[in-house]
């Protein structure tokens, strides 16, 4: 019995390294009884994407045709893997029905692999994937909006994305949650689901395991500015990078809004899917005391404690700081520049004096001869006359006076 397995994010589950492990190890997989299609991969190492991602109803319909005709020569299981995928079935769900419906003219069985993610985790990863496209939204009104809006991707409430499962014909569907498996690795528990042989290895890569938090601002800053970053921007962030002990998470009021907004929706998914990890408690809102009020102020909220969270690093107040600071930045760093420059001519000129002093005392010593005493009256000391010697002294000291001034 021949199986395809349609693996469909979603995205920040670790799909791309599924993919790459696939991808990369052809022989592994022909000998394991798999095949991983050509068909729709843009790079050697990635998933088929281009199959997901064609929303011309004719050029899909030529691109799933060259998927069949290559799976088609195979009687061994097919896997497909793309989180975009996820994107289609909400998008295009007649163009997923057709991809199906073509695949089970030559597999006996469909099955789709769904990881789902809890939705705090992935708006934060999400966030920092998007920055390096120029998206330019702060974050604090990217995670409000992506509550109830989808911004281009999925919606964040899987019940929809799993009801248009549902009326998918032609498929049984396994939802896994990723977030179980996330500290380890995503790959042995994907291999289980496919049946994969215990006997036969595959060597897995781990890819986007996370982005240097330095660049994320400095996409977020470029995004903002619109502009390249100068030397002193890119400075001022290294130095604010630094100084965070930890990678910063959402702040704990935004966590509060996301855990309280989908707590339904996960956990009617952990009751139907036995996925409990996917339920949680919001954090505890922290305790400030009894508020007497100060007029008509609200009573302070843990939002304005003083800890870095992704809120407030990529805010447009960030950005005002950065920008400002970065200018005092390039003030200083011109003082400096002039500064070397002045050092830099003053040193010339002591190399200069020094060296025409040395020539001079040279030029003394080889032509001074030695004269005969004067003749003097006894017991009267010689006065000494005034010599090279001590004029040398003398324009040194002038050259220590203008040195100093």
């Amino acid at each position: 019995m021949r199986h395809c397995y349609l693996h469909i994010g979603t995205h920040k589950t670790g799909t791309s390294s599924i993919q790459r492990v696939l991808a990369t190890q052809p022989k592994v997989l022909q000998e394991a009884g798999y095949i991983f299609p050509l068909a729709g991969r843009f790079t050697d190492d990635s998933g088929q994407h281009g199959l997901a991602q064609q929303s011309n109803s004719d050029e899909l319909g030529v691109l799933v045709e060259t998927l069949i005709t290559e799976i088609s020569g195979s009687r061994r299981h097919v896997i497909l893997s793309s989180e975009e995928f996820s994107h289609m079935l909400w998008r295009n769900a007649s163009g997923f029905q057709h991809l199906v419906n073509r695949l089970s003219s030559v597999v006996d069985k469909i099955v789709v692999i769904l990881y789902l993610r809890k939705q705090a985790g992935f708006i934060e990863s999400n966030y920092v994937e998007r920055l390096k496209s120029g998206f330019c939204l702060d974050f604090s009104t990217y995670a409000q909006t992506r509550l109830d809006t989808e911004l281009a991707e999925f919606p964040l409430d899987y019940r929809k994305l799993i009801a248009r499962l549902d009326d998918s014909s032609g498929i049984e569907l396994i939802v896994r949650d990723y977030d179980a498996v996330r500290s380890s690795s995503v790959l042995p528990g994907f291999l289980d689901i496919i049946g994969w042989p215990r006997e036969i290895a595959l060597t897995e890569e781990r890819v986007n395991t996370g982005d240097p938090l330095v660049d994320a601002l400095k996409n977020f800053c470029r995004a903002q500015l619109q502009r390249k970053l100068t030397n002193a921007d890119e400075r001022l962030i290294e130095l604010i990078d630094a100084s965070i002990p930890v990678r910063p998470r959402m702040s704990g009021k935004t966590l509060r809004s996301y855990v309280r907004h989908f707590a339904s929706c996960n956990r009617e998914l952990a009751q139907r899917f036995g996925l409990p990890s996917l339920v949680e408690e919001p954090p505890p809102e922290r305790a400030f005391g009894e508020w007497r009020g100060l007029g008509s102020a609200p009573p302070p909220d843990d939002g304005m404690q003083p800890v870095v969270t992704l809120d407030n690093l990529f805010s447009k107040d960030f950005v005002a700081v950065v920008t400002a600071a970065a200018q005092r930045f390039a003030l200083m760093d011109a003082a400096l520049a002039d500064a070397r420059m002045i050092a830099g001519q003053r040193l010339n000129e002591i190399e200069d004096l020094r060296s025409r002093l040395a020539r001079a005392e040279q030029h003394e010593l080889a032509s001074a001869a030695p004269e005969p005493p004067p003749s003097l009256p006894p017991g009267e000391a010689p006065e000494p006359p005034p010599t090279l010697r001590a004029c040398a002294s003398a324009f040194r000291a002038w050259a220590l006076y203008r040195l100093r001034a």
